[in-house]
């Protein structure tokens, strides 16, 4: 018989190729594009707001089959050509602008960034780890009170391993301020994020 070539067994066509499978086993690169977004304040409220980012959840290991039962949809991550999973990259700007006279977006904003991850089901993904306080890459001090904010605030972010990584994986960013903005005021930060 011919490699490739479906075979029957008692009536039943044996099942096509899996797609995922053969683009791991050629080994393509896998890039994942976030575009530019803006942050959104969250709820009505201006009195001491939040705001977050979370990236998509990845799928690590697209070549396994979808155990779940959810509708949970996940972005598939193939390795690259050196055998790892890259990295996930996301980067954060407009901190310098002035909303009102208390002075840049920075003053009194906290950032905390969490991974979040499942073995198996995209829809059971939870916290792996405490919230990291990134502020300082955002204004160069852990204190939003001291120094300038920063032009831009880059992260980089890699599954625990890239060896074996697990399944499922996502980030995510939370924001807080201890200040209160004026009716109308539109959050300038925006966000750039790819996955190669």
């Amino acid at each position: 018989m011919k490699r490739g070539t479906a075979v029957t067994f008692e009536g039943q066509q044996s099942p096509q190729p899996n797609q995922l499978v053969l683009n791991r086993q050629l080994n393509y690169p896998a890039i994942w594009n976030g575009g530019v977004i803006s942050l959104r304040f969250q709820g009505a409220s201006l009195v001491n707001p939040t705001a977050e980012w979370w990236s998509p959840i990845f799928d690590l290991r697209p070549d396994l089959p979808f155990e779940s039962q959810s509708d949970q949809s996940s972005v598939p991550v193939y390795r690259s050509e050196t055998g790892d999973y890259g990295s996930l990259w996301v980067s954060f700007s407009g901190m310098r602008t002035n909303l009102d006279a208390d002075g840049p977006i920075t003053v009194g904003m906290q950032v905390g960034a969490q991974q979040a991850a499942s073995p198996i089901d995209p829809s059971r993904i939870g916290i792996i780890d405490d919230p990291v306080n990134v502020t300082a890459n955002f204004t160069g001090d852990d204190n939003p009170e001291v120094g300038d904010p920063l032009d831009t605030a880059l992260f980089k972010f890699s599954p625990a391993t890239d060896v074996d990584p697990v399944r499922y994986w996502q980030v995510r960013f939370s924001f807080r301020w201890r200040r209160t903005f004026a009716a109308g005021s539109i959050l300038p930060i925006q966000v750039q994020s790819a996955f190669y």
